[in-house]
């Protein structure tokens, strides 16, 4: 017993500095963005990201009404079985995202909407999960339709690319705007994930009156959505 209780302790002391290796950081030029994180080096890129994606969300009426907060981690991300760079959990309100080392390091090919995986998609990125957070804030329902979160989130994403980057995408995927009667739905993106993005971000930016279909979005509650 006496050993048992010897190993088990050298376990606990092992186990620890890594319990507590990770610190965090609240976001100088957005302090209601707080990033918890082992290595300080990627905090600036989650930051500068974060403030660029509420900046566009603001447009729309949707600023953040509390703490958004990420985690940076060096192991893969498992959403709802299937591995993904960053995920949103609602239950926690927490933003998980890869660092982008371990992105490059954990896939032979990384891409995003067909391109090499970057810097500038991994800025990306940050804005899809960060705009995740701020849509469960201002949910009006309890189940919110997938299609409605992803085609924000998305078209954020777009958004914060470089505006050569972003228009190389949308001239890649050759589709156009979402048109009236069209239907935006969760199968569509799954299909055709880049698409989807391009004929989301072209259909928001291009609307009269944005903040009406936002809160559309906010209140839908199937797996598609009507376009108007």
């Amino acid at each position: 017993m006496c050993r048992l209780a010897i190993f088990v302790l050298l376990l606990l002391i092992a186990w620890l500095p890594a319990c507590f290796a990770a610190q965090e950081f609240r976001c100088d030029n957005r302090p209601e963005v707080v990033v918890s994180a082992a290595d300080p080096a990627g905090i600036e890129e989650i930051c500068a990201s974060a403030a660029r994606a509420i900046d566009f969300l603001a447009k729309y009426r949707l600023p953040p009404k509390r703490t958004i907060r990420f985690e940076i981690v060096e192991e893969t991300i498992d959403s709802h079985g299937y591995l993904a760079y960053g995920c949103y959990d609602s239950r926690k309100d927490l933003i998980r995202i890869m660092s982008y080392r371990a992105i490059l390091n954990g896939a032979e090919d990384p891409r995003m909407y067909g391109e090499p995986f970057d810097r500038e998609h991994y800025q990306g990125a940050i804005a899809h999960e960060l705009t995740h957070a701020i849509f469960q804030q201002h949910l009006q329902i309890e189940q919110p339709s997938i299609a409605a979160q992803e085609y924000l989130a998305h078209s954020a994403q777009l958004a914060v690319l470089p505006e050569v980057r972003r228009l190389g995408i949308i001239k890649a995927m050759e589709v156009t705007q979402w048109a009236s009667g069209d239907t935006i739905s969760d199968i569509y993106m799954a299909i055709e994930p880049g698409k989807f993005a391009v004929k989301s971000y072209l259909h928001l930016t291009a609307l009269d009156d944005p903040a009406a279909f936002v809160q559309l979005l906010l209140n839908a509650k199937w797996f598609y959505i009507h376009v108007p």
